[in-house]
């Protein structure tokens, strides 16, 4: 197993909240970062090596009542 270090974005695009992942290789590692919740993007790491930029994920919000014009 290979540690890569997943760090959650703020909306001014700043390092707010660094996790630990652990994944066999880097393809792994994305598809698991693919998979945490977080709201403005991530950035996964292994040591000094950037793997991945993270888009958003907010799929907890999505479990709520939609208003609107489709969602009513």
């Amino acid at each position: 197993m290979v540690w890569y270090r997943f760090y959650h974005l703020g909306s001014d695009g700043q390092f707010v909240a660094p996790e630990e992942i652990s994944a066999l290789d880097d393809l792994s590692a994305v598809k698991k970062a693919r998979t945490v919740l977080n709201a403005y993007g991530a950035e996964l790491w292994h040591g000094r090596r950037k793997v991945a930029d993270v888009p958003p994920n907010m799929r907890a919000q999505s479990f709520g009542r939609r208003v609107g014009l489709f969602g009513a």
